[in-house]
């Protein structure tokens, strides 16, 4: 067992820990920003393809500004990681906006595409800060990329289930990560 606070071994010698947690809620920010888009997502399964693509899209221009804002701020020295995660969830967004006629079957491999991505980039700074709470959202977010891609034609409305499922399952992990955060930084 650690004898560091909050389980976070040698979270004293990471210096982009201790930034991330000035910042905590930007990380609740992101965390309601899923949970909410996960339940208008469940509660409209049968939306149509273009509502969903706007949900979508705002959800990952917040992630991926947000998180951007969180690299310019931290400017610690494993912040290219947090700028791989805000550009890619931008990237994603403005994919989404500009062709919103793609296939269904496009869009599960944008989605899954940039789940898996961004879930290695999550994991790899997970490892850089010695975070399990941010290796579990990556984590989450490779496995649910990897579904996508594996089952590419489910429909719309499994799409959209699993899209709504794992934006709660991340928003969740999102906000514990940034409450834990939150007593991080007022401890000092």
């Amino acid at each position: 067992m650690s004898d560091a606070p909050h389980g976070l071994p040698g979270h004293a010698q990471v210096t982009i820990l201790r930034a991330m947690a000035q910042h905590w809620w930007a990380f609740a920010l992101r965390g309601a920003a899923a949970i909410i888009f996960g339940i208008l997502t469940f509660l409209n399964p049968g939306i149509s393809i273009f509502v969903l693509l706007a949900f979508l899209a705002a959800w990952l221009a917040i992630e991926g500004g947000t998180t951007i804002w969180q690299a310019i701020a931290g400017k610690g020295p494993h912040g290219v990681w947090t700028w791989v995660d805000g550009l890619l969830s931008l990237a994603a967004a403005a994919a989404l906006l500009i062709a919103p006629g793609l296939s269904v079957f496009a869009l599960v491999l944008v989605a899954g595409g940039f789940a898996v991505a961004v879930g290695v980039a999550r994991i790899v700074l997970a490892f850089r800060v010695s975070d399990v709470l941010l290796g579990l959202l990556g984590a989450v977010t490779v496995l649910f990329g990897a579904m996508l891609l594996a089952q590419p034609g489910p429909g719309l409305i499994a799409l959209a289930w699993i899209i709504a499922l794992e934006a709660i399952v991340m928003g969740v992990v999102l906000l514990l990560l940034g409450f834990r955060l939150r007593r991080l930084n007022q401890q000092g």
